[in-house]
């Protein structure tokens, strides 16, 4: 079939859409923005309708947009998206909403199975604990809602087809599977008062066509192919590396993670995540930092507000090797997730003397991030002598060296735009049996790659303190958070 694709991410700050030729060549890149509601008690809310209305943006700036023949989407996993038809009852409650503390811990007591049920730690900002929220607060909305959709891409797949599906990647992150079952848990549905009913279909890849009245609202074809591809997490790792057991990868985002797709189903829960691939077979495993990006940024504000982040690194680049002043950094500024998951645990400089500048400071923040996703890579028993790098973070030589430091092995980065928007163009590829590009990280046309220096050899004892300091701070944090 002649015609270009379309894929689509709709993330948590903006809609990324990636148009490009069947034989994976980029026509176009458009993006809008996405409002976010925040409260005090860790509320984080968006309209559905304003993914659909920037989606909507994005697609009408395209001139070409008649030519497109399939849709795929991706975005934001974990949410919470009340609807009738698809019309919102609700903004939507986010992943990072953390408002249910109180109907957490009261599903934790209800639940002595949960996590393994779900083979993943459940923390306050489950599924489970918002849809309690809302049976406790807002008893009307989740009596009356039809569906109850669990991320953007699903919202805009009901809107567009009518369909309301999702795939296991995502599932697998609501803390509502049953992994062993391959279904949603009665168990937990029962107990945070949502009927199976209301919850999308489970679905690998899940097609259908787009609607009328979609198509005029959008400048499309009625009729073209929508395929719902897996969520953010899976289609990062599929755009960068593919699907299939093997490499692993580091993003360095607001959040940073490793993350690698492995041949077997989920094991007993730990500290990492464990996120059931599509056709059941296989397993993507990610340690996540939760603050990655957002700690270098904190650093840069706080430490350097003069300089840019791409000044930084010309200004720091010839200190990269000198640990001798640099303490060490715990790097969540709210809350942890690997390698333990505490939403007590905050930012913490270990080991600052006299000698210790705004630099040293900047440095530690940099390299606690990294340590961090060592432990991870630790926790996860993977060790390559080659390492991709994606995301914003990757853009400094300086980060990038630290990483290379700590993990020993080889650090390479190029041109990785876009990772979630392009697993949904190579999903939605397969959907009109045409040729499937190939993941980013093995078309890359020029690479930078950055070998470990000789500061490597120091790192080691470093690490190992470094992991100390988790268990060491953590119970501090509770009394104080």
């Amino acid at each position: 079939m002649d015609g270009l694709l379309a894929g689509i991410d709709l993330g948590t700050t903006r809609v990324k859409v990636v148009v490009a030729t069947q034989d994976g060549q980029v026509v176009a890149r458009l993006v809008d923005d996405i409002p976010t509601a925040t409260g005090p008690a860790g509320e984080m809310e968006q309209d559905p309708s304003a993914w659909w209305q920037s989606l909507r943006t994005c697609l009408l700036g395209f001139d070409r947009s008649q030519d497109i023949v399939t849709i795929g989407l991706t975005g934001q996993m974990q949410d919470v998206v009340p609807t009738v038809g698809a019309r919102p009852l609700r903004r939507a409650m986010l992943y990072s909403d953390v408002r249910a503390r109180e109907q957490f811990d009261r599903l934790r007591q209800l639940l002595p199975t949960w996590e393994q049920l779900t083979a993943n730690q459940q923390d306050v900002s489950s599924v489970p604990a918002k849809l309690g929220w809302l049976a406790q607060h807002e008893p009307r909305t989740l009596q009356n809602a039809q569906h109850v959709l669990l991320g953007s891409p699903g919202y805009v797949m009901l809107r567009m087809t009518g369909r309301s599906v999702l795939d296991p990647v995502t599932a697998s992150t609501t803390g509502l599977l049953d992994v062993g079952a391959r279904s949603w848990s009665a168990e937990v549905l029962q107990a945070c008062g949502v009927a199976p009913a209301q919850l999308p279909e489970l679905a690998d890849v899940a097609v259908g066509e787009l609607s009328e009245a979609a198509a005029r609202d959008l400048g499309l074809r009625a009729g073209i192919p929508v395929v719902h591809a897996m969520g953010d997490a899976g289609a990062a790792t599929d755009g960068l590396v593919g699907s299939q057991p093997g490499q692993a990868y580091i993003n360095l985002g607001t959040t940073g993670w490793v993350a690698g797709v492995v041949d077997a189903l989920p094991g007993a829960p730990s500290g990492t995540h464990q996120l059931v691939m599509p056709g059941w077979a296989s397993t993507l495993r990610i340690g996540a930092v939760l603050s990655a990006g957002a700690t270098a940024e904190w650093a840069r504000h706080s430490f350097f507000e003069e300089f840019s982040f791409e000044d930084l690194d010309a200004v720091l680049a010839d200190r990269v090797g000198s640990l001798d002043n640099r303490p060490l950094c715990l790097p969540g500024l709210g809350g942890e997730r690997t390698p333990v998951r505490d939403d007590a645990l905050r930012g913490t400089f270990v080991g600052i003397t006299r000698r210790s500048d705004p630099g040293d400071l900047y440095l530690a923040a940099l390299t606690g991030v990294a340590m961090g996703l060592r432990h991870a890579a630790d926790d996860l028993g993977w060790r390559q002598e080659r390492i991709l790098v994606a995301g914003g973070g990757a853009t400094s030589r300086v980060w990038r060296q630290i990483l290379a430091d700590i993990f020993e092995a080889a650090v390479v980065t190029g041109e990785l735009t876009d990772p979630g928007a392009w697993s949904a163009i190579r999903a939605a590829a397969r959907a009109v049996d045409g040729s499937v590009p190939l993941p980013l990280g093995e078309s890359l046309q020029q690479s930078d790659v950055v070998e470990p220096g000789l500061a490597s050899r120091f790192y080691e004892d470093q690490i190992e303190a470094h992991r100390a300091l988790y268990d060491a701070v953590a119970p501090i944090c509770r009394d104080l958070f």
